[in-house]
């Protein structure tokens, strides 16, 4: 035995032996036909010999010659055909040699590990569609993978396939059945000058190009889907038999097991829904937290200069807090003297009457926008407010004076 048959793996030589019983039965016929083929090629040229030297003859009658061209035209259609067919046959034959030809089968071999280990998908996808027919999946999670075993001699795939008729249209339509879906040509780039890569794409693109190969030529390898699971049920008894021995708390436990509170929380409820008879520990809260702010402190202090008109985010800045923090203690002032709180609507009216009063008390506009803490504009508008809400004209202020103005 050669050295190099001794390396060959044990399954290549049953492969080549089948490849080479199908491309033979499928050729039977035809070489069976082969010596009248033969046989009748002698015959016509024999007969184009024949006719050609009738031809050649100068006082051939005209009916005779135009019946010899007649006959030697169809002659030669026939003898072109015969050629074609034999020529088909030897060619087969000699392709058939180099298909299953072993060091071609194993570089076909070698190209597939070295396209997955390349990690490119798209060749990667390319090479598999050689050898994986279709993958079917089950509503009981199982899941079909059928192989080819042509897949490393995807030419003999023409030679060993029986054409397949397509279905006519007066035909009766058979029971719907879920179909491969159209699989769109893969975009390659010719980088290997021993493979065609666009045939290629364009023979893996059709979902049957397996068709008419009988079921000799496959395997099926059948696979189940495992169960769904996750890190919390997976874990459930053991965080909470952790959670008893050390009394930690969700975010510590999910510290010391790596992953988030509301995991661990999962987990102690995957454990009790299995095991209702036990129970989680209970650990004491921190219960409700402390205000920041003493709000009686200040806050008769700061309902008497909000009600002298001083703005609540004034206050915040002077007592180091929030504008809301300042209105909660107006409010708790307000509340602990059993008064309510003034809306912003009595606010602003208190406002308005403080404005008339000090007016005809003979202030002046300036007098008056001092004492309420605000600009001239806002406390010629509280005034406006005020002569609008008894139906009289604004009087003119501009002739007030302070007291002790220069003339």
């Amino acid at each position: 035995m050669d050295r190099n048959e001794q390396k060959l793996p044990t399954w290549l030589p049953e492969l080549t032996a089948q490849v080479q019983a199908g491309i033979d039965s499928s050729s039977a016929g035809k070489h069976d036909r082969r010596p009248a083929w033969e046989e009748e090629l002698g015959r016509i040229d024999d007969n184009i010999r024949g006719w050609s030297a009738s031809l050649a003859k100068p006082k051939l009658p005209d009916a005779v010659r135009d019946a010899i061209e007649t006959q030697w035209g169809a002659a030669q259609e026939r003898k072109q055909e015969l050629e074609a067919e034999l020529a088909q046959l030897l060619q087969g034959a000699t392709q058939a040699e180099q298909i299953i030809e072993p060091e071609q089968i194993l570089r076909r071999v070698e190209r597939l590990a070295d396209v997955l280990a390349a990690e490119d998908p798209t060749r990667g996808n390319l090479e598999l569609s050689l050898h994986i027919d279709r993958i079917t999946c089950f509503r009981d999670d199982r899941v079909q993978l059928r192989m080819c075993k042509l897949g490393i001699v995807p030419d003999a795939v023409e030679l060993l396939a029986t054409p397949v008729l397509k279905k006519s249209p007066g035909a009766a339509p058979k029971a719907k059945n879920s179909r491969a879906r159209r699989r769109g040509k893969l975009r390659v780039v010719e980088d290997d000058a021993d493979v065609d890569l666009r045939a290629q794409a364009s023979f893996v693109a059709d979902v049957d190009r397996f068709a008419g190969l009988g079921d000799e030529w496959f395997w099926i390898d059948e696979f189940k889907i495992p169960e769904a699971s996750c890190w919390s049920l997976d874990n459930a008894e053991l965080v909470f038999r952790r959670r008893q021995a050390t009394r930690a708390s969700y975010a510590k436990l999910a510290v010391e097991f790596e992953v988030t509170p509301p995991t661990i929380g999962a987990a102690i409820r995957c454990y009790l829904a299995e095991h209702p008879e036990e129970r989680d520990i209970e650990l004491q809260r921190g219960g409700k937290r402390k205000p920041k702010f003493d709000l009686a402190t200040f806050a008769d202090e700061a309902r008497q200069l909000w009600i002298d008109g001083e703005a609540k985010e004034k206050l915040a800045k002077r007592y180091g807090c929030s504008a809301p923090t300042v209105g909660k203690a107006i409010a708790f002032a307000y509340e602990r003297d059993g008064l309510p709180m003034p809306t912003r609507a009595e606010a602003r009216r208190a406002k308005v009457e403080e404005a008339r009063r000090r007016l005809d008390a003979e202030q002046s506009l300036d007098e008056i926008a001092a004492a309420l803490k605000v600009s001239d504009v806002t406390a010629r508008g509280l005034l406006h407010e005020s002569f609008a809400a008894e139906g009289k004209p604004m009087p003119d202020l501009r002739r007030r004076h302070p007291p002790d103005a220069a003339p």
